[in-house]
């Protein structure tokens, strides 16, 4: 059997582009692939297709490497579409999805995934994200869709609802998880852990997360299931002896030590009764608790928003460190080691090797459609977040028993918002997308909801040409 034809749209981002065409290029089983790299920025274009040939060279990749600004020049033939991309400068318009409802006297704790400003982050991808999609029912349908673009639940059910393809949600959060848990039971293998340690997701913390997420890997086996940024902890054992560690990780956790240590995790777990994997800065943005003016729990939990010019950073870091091996200032060989340089190794090309030639990868983190009810009491069809397996056969993702009731319900409302915001996205359909605010658990007052929804449709224009 050849190899595949993978088609990355969005390689000229020095964020995702780097880690990800190092794996890929790396990885022995995708030797002699014929790999197209896609985006509308030429020069980032430019400069990660010469890295990219410079890879390939150096790590013996044997692949053929071109690149196009035109995704359907590309898209024939293709097995594999690999999918981050960003509508709009990436910073600037996340920025404008949290001031915008403040205006009107909405603090979001994130304004990602969850609230008024996730509304506008789903209406803005979720066009070109849909057209790559029908692009690919044209020129290569049988080919699947790896989405790693926010807000993922919401456009990952866009591509598989309104269209033929098979479509994988990908996210790396369930590793939050891992340092959270590792980082409770850390004298159990005697791990090193940084002082002050959390697991905020601003880019100045990856240096001080990776380790200590990497040492949960090592040491703990985890399943969860729910949604993305929402999962819950269901069975937790040591990776070597098989022992059941829930126990113990509820005791440690819920002792005055760890009283500060991710605080609304904390405090959801001893609630609900099971562990959310997130992390507080993505699990606060589906809940009620966060927004609050007068009680202010953005303080008590000490919710960070993301460090806008944080990352602003660390994009100019990452455009220096390719320059830098392009223009021959440091070694390709440099790039084998990602967490080096904080980069977080994503199993794409794992899955693709799995699905291509029937190996049989265990992921622990899938998102894909609830076919069969792998979580019995939420939605069939939703998006759902499972373990599974991975080969030639598709996605099989793991049978779970119904979460408790109360863990199911505030999976199901956003769920069933997902579905309300898709359509209005798709439609651009005003009454609907006043109805997907009006669920949303941070607005409480209908003239707020009108009023922010003609801000942000009024703002971002240029990017909704649905609501025109």
């Amino acid at each position: 059997m050849k190899p595949p034809k993978i088609v990355i749209i969005g390689a000229g981002s020095a964020i995702f582009g780097l880690g990800a065409l190092a794996r890929i290029i790396r990885h022995p089983r995708l030797r002699g692939t014929e790999l197209a790299l896609v985006d509308i920025n030429e020069e980032g274009l430019a400069l990660m297709t010469r890295l990219a040939e410079k890879m390939n060279q150096a790590w013996g990749g044997q692949m053929t490497i071109t690149s196009s600004t035109r995704r359907e020049e590309v898209l024939p033939g293709a097995n594999f579409v690999i999918v981050s991309i960003q509508v709009g400068p990436r910073e600037t318009v996340w920025e404008m999805d949290w001031q915008i409802p403040l205006r009107h006297g909405v603090r979001q704790p994130y304004a990602e995934n969850g609230g008024p400003g996730a509304f506008s982050h789903t209406a803005r991808n979720l066009p070109v994200i849909l057209d790559i999609a029908r692009d690919m029912e044209r020129l290569c349908p049988d080919a699947w869709y790896l989405n790693v673009t926010n807000p993922l639940i919401r456009l990952s059910y866009a591509v598989h609802k309104y269209t033929r393809i098979k479509v994988l949600g990908l996210c790396h959060q369930l590793l939050w998880g891992y340092a959270m848990a590792a980082y409770v039971l850390a004298d159990r293998w005697s791990l090193a852990v940084p002082a002050h340690f959390h697991v905020h997701t601003d880019a100045s913390n990856m240096p001080r997360f990776i380790p200590v997420a990497l040492a949960g890997l090592e040491h703990l086996n985890i399943k969860a299931a729910g949604i993305n940024h929402f999962s819950w902890v269901t069975s937790i054992t040591d990776r070597h002896t098989g022992e059941d560690l829930y126990p113990l990780l509820r005791e440690r956790w819920f002792s005055e030590k760890y009283a500060e240590f991710e605080p609304l995790t904390r405090d959801m777990f001893q609630i609900f009764g099971m562990m959310p994997t997130a992390g507080d800065s993505h699990m606060c943005e589906y809940i009620a608790y966060t927004h609050d003016p007068v009680t202010q729990p953005w303080v008590k939990y000490d919710l960070k928003l993301q460090s806008w010019d944080g990352n602003r950073k660390r994009r100019a870091e990452r455009w220096a460190l390719a320059r830098s091996i392009v223009n021959g200032e440091m070694a390709v060989e440099e790039l084998a080691n990602l967490s080096r340089f904080a980069i977080l190794e994503e199993p794409i090309p794992e899955i693709i090797e799995a699905l291509h030639w029937d190996t049989d990868y265990y992921s622990h983190q899938l998102n894909i459609p609830n076919n069969g009810g792998l979580i019995p009491n939420l939605p069939n069809d939703a998006i759902i977040e499972v373990p599974g397996v991975v080969s030639a056969m598709g996605i099989q993702g793991l049978s779970f028993p119904p979460l408790p009731p109360a863990i199911a319900e505030l999976c199901r409302r956003e769920l069933h918002r997902t579905e309300i915001v898709v359509e209005a996205a798709v439609k651009g359909d005003r009454s609907l997308a006043l109805q997907a605010l009006l669920l949303d658990p941070m607005v409480t007052d209908i003239a707020v909801a009108r009023a922010m929804l003609d801000d942000l449709l009024a703002e971002f224009a240029e990017y909704l040409p649905q609501f025109a």
